[in-house]
């Protein structure tokens, strides 16, 4: 006969089918009432009936006899179901033989109410217990959506006083709490997962919640409800845990704060972080570092990154990343490149890092930072400290040169009164070259910051207007040049080095367009600012001639000294200004100079100034220089003065403190050895308090520090005609 296992399927009591295999009863099927009781049923197919009734010794023999007499055996017993700890079901168990070797098991329940009662009271108990204990808030909905158990960590988290206050509710929530999305959207109580599983009977697992309080606080919570079904599968209710996730919540968002923080306080130093595996020849930037240097992503490889490293900085890179992978755990590096970026600009890069060794492989990793600006103030400042030397070089050469030059230019007027006619053509020769000297030097203290500056508010624009006639002149036919001059430029300067910015700019812009072509001289104005750009279309400058462009003596002409641009910076940054250039080869040039704006003047009536007819009195000369002395004493005498002469402080507080005669000036150079003229003045002043003092020197005057009453500064080289008018207007005031 076929296996009988069909026929009992859909019967309403449980119906086991067993076969006698060599006096064992083996379980063959159980129909769908035995497996909807026990889902453990399944798993059982195939093994002896003493797994089955392992409490019930007596099942094998009765078995046993049914088999043997063909007659049905009933037995009632109290058994106990495999998910449950002990017997709590009263059944009566029909065996029954179907031939030649079924046997066919049937289990009806046999009510008991105190048994069944007391069996429930113990599962509700054992229940309450377990949710009681749980850590996290649990809840359990009735088919309508009222809460019908929970344990006192929900009524806490509903704000209430304990569980009874939750039992029957539809809204678990006291007043003043609210639970909201992570977004801060409220959610509706027929919106809570607890009571939309009950109306879809679809799980919702791990969901998170804001729940805000009535003081303002707010925690996390983790939600995941499960419908709870009725033996013919409606939803019958829900079981809903909140598990609390503040504190997982608060560490995310501390630890995106710090990483927030941190980025913020890397993309504030230009710094980034970098690794990368050789290995796999794999690794990443950290965000922005791409865009600063306008790199490929890290992930193209290493090639993809050498390939941007200036070509001189390439071997040096190379040469570490292969002595990196034979490096030990825990070795550093700090190294400095160029980077030339998809946009052709080149940046300085620091890359620090380490290197790591573990599980057998091989990384990395560490920070990159861009120095592009550091590395221009350390050039600036190179730069700077180079053209300081330069300039302290130039102006003592200057300073010495316009010494001789004062000897020369008076000895030069003194012959003027005593040379016949047929030498004057030698000496305008003389003098002319005299002047062309006093011109380089002048350059040459413009660029050390040493030139006598006379000071005064003018409309910049005017005086481009002023020397407009001598540019074009200067220029020739073949330059188109062109002017543009805002109005009420007015400025603080000293109008000749302006002058001689001016000219320079424009001889510049001239020399580099051998073919002609359009300069633009513009003039704008700015609220702090005047700005002044000559701007030529000539063959423009590489990278090396802009970074030299005002280095003294550097000069990408064939003829020229090298210290007109030089000047031209050593004048603008002594009046307080920048100036700057931009080329590009072929691209022409164009020079900025940028100066502090000043309010316009009041005007004032002018004063005459009255002179006398004659120069009469006694001028005290004190110079170390024996030349430049004698030549002052000459230019003095022929002006009609009687002279006292010293070579030091010392000769002269002697004289002066034996000299009983008056004493109308003293003519005295500056920068002299052993006692300074400054401090030969004092000296003389203490022993006559109202004398007056005519510094001179082929320096600035500047060095004299403020302006006192009864003292004057004439600069080397001067003129006969310069030393009697700056005397004269001394002693006369």
């Amino acid at each position: 006969m076929p296996d009988p296992s069909p026929v009992f399927e859909h019967l309403p009591v449980p119906i086991y089918v067993f076969r006698d295999v060599a006096g064992e009863f083996v379980l063959v099927a159980a129909n769908f009432r035995a497996r909807s009781q026990n889902p453990v049923l399944g798993s059982l197919v195939g093994r002896p009936m003493a797994h089955l009734y392992a409490d019930q010794p007596h099942a094998n023999e009765d078995a046993r006899r049914c088999m043997r007499d063909g007659v049905p055996v009933t037995r009632e017993t109290v058994l106990r179901r495999l998910d449950r700890l002990e017997a709590n079901q009263r059944v009566r168990l029909v065996f029954t033989r179907v031939e030649p070797d079924f046997l066919v098991i049937s289990a009806e329940t046999i009510a008991e109410p105190t048994l069944t009662a007391a069996a429930l009271r113990e599962s509700e108990e054992r229940y309450r217990s377990l949710v009681a204990s749980l850590p996290d808030a649990v809840i359990l909905r009735g088919a309508e959506g009222r809460v019908i158990a929970c344990n006192d960590v929900a009524a806490a988290m509903c704000g209430r006083a304990g569980m009874g206050d939750l039992l029957g509710r539809l809204d678990i929530l006291a007043d003043g709490y609210v639970i909201s999305t992570l977004a801060g959207e409220p959610v509706a109580p027929e919106a809570f997962p607890s009571r939309r599983v009950l109306e879809t009977g679809e799980p919702e697992l791990g969901r998170s919640f804001l729940l805000k309080r009535p003081d303002g606080s707010t925690r996390f919570f983790r939600v995941s409800a499960q419908a709870m079904r009725a033996p013919d599968g409606t939803v019958a209710g829900s079981v809903t845990v909140y598990a609390d996730d503040t504190e997982r919540w608060e560490a995310q968002r501390a630890a995106a704060e710090s990483t927030a923080r941190l980025s913020m306080a890397l993309d504030a130093g230009s710094i980034g972080t970098w690794s990368w595996e050789p290995s796999s020849d794999r690794g990443q930037w950290s965000a922005g570092m791409n865009e600063r240097f306008h790199l490929p992503a890290m992930e193209q490889g290493i090639q993809a990154f050498v390939s941007h490293i200036h070509p001189d900085d390439r071997a040096r890179l190379q040469a570490l990343a292969a002595t990196a992978t034979n490096g030990r755990d825990g070795d550093v590096f700090d190294e400095e490149w160029r980077v030339v970026g998809s946009d052709g600009v080149m940046r300085w890069a620091r890359t620090r890092g380490r290197l790591e060794r573990r599980d057998g492989t091989f990384r990395m990793a560490g920070t990159i930072l861009d120095i592009t600006e550091r590395r221009a103030l350390e050039e600036e400042l190179r730069r700077a400290h180079r053209l300081e030397s330069i300039g302290r070089l130039a102006g003592g050469l200057a300073h010495d040169f316009n010494n001789l030059l004062a000897a020369m230019i008076g000895s030069v007027d003194l012959l003027q009164d005593v040379v016949p006619p047929s030498g004057r053509e030698d000496l305008d020769t003389m003098r002319h070259g005299a002047e062309r000297a006093r011109e380089l030097t002048a350059q040459l203290l413009a660029f050390a910051r040493k030139t006598p500056v006379a000071l005064t508010v003018f409309d910049l624009g005017a005086l481009v207007g002023k020397v407009e006639r001598l540019l074009r002149r200067l220029v020739g036919p073949q330059i188109e040049l062109s002017f543009s001059l805002a109005d009420g430029a007015w400025v603080h300067a000293d109008a000749a080095q302006l002058e001689q910015v001016i000219v320079n700019l424009v001889a510049n812009a001239r020399d580099a367009m051998p073919n002609g072509g359009p300069v633009s001289v513009v003039l704008s104005v700015m609220p702090e600012r005047v700005v002044l750009e000559v701007a030529d279309h000539g063959s423009g400058m590489d990278e090396n001639t802009r970074a030299h462009a005002f280095d003294p003596f550097f000069t990408t002409k064939t003829t020229g000294t090298g210290l007109g641009l030089a000047s031209c910076y050593g004048i603008v940054q002594q009046h307080g200004g920048d100036i700057d250039v931009e080329s590009e080869p072929g691209s022409g040039t164009r020079f900025r100079v940028q100066l502090p704006r000043a309010t316009a003047p009041v005007p004032e009536a002018a004063k005459a100034i009255e002179k006398s007819e004659a120069s009469v009195g006694t001028i005290l000369v004190i110079d170390d220089d024996a030349v430049v002395r004698r030549t002052a004493v000459r230019l003095l005498r022929s002006l009609g003065y009687d002279v006292l002469v010293a070579s030091g402080g010392e000769e002269a507080v002697a004289l002066v403190s034996a000299y009983e005669g008056p004493i109308d000036a003293v003519l005295c150079d500056v920068a002299m050895p052993a006692r300074s003229g400054l401090e030969v003045a004092t000296d003389l002043r203490h022993i006559r308090p109202a004398l007056r003092v005519l510094f001179v020197s082929g320096y600035s005057d500047t060095d004299l520090g403020p302006p006192t009453a009864g003292t004057a500064f004439l600069a080397k080289p001067y003129t006969r005609t310069d030393l009697a008018a700056r005397l004269r207007q001394l002693i006369e005031r």
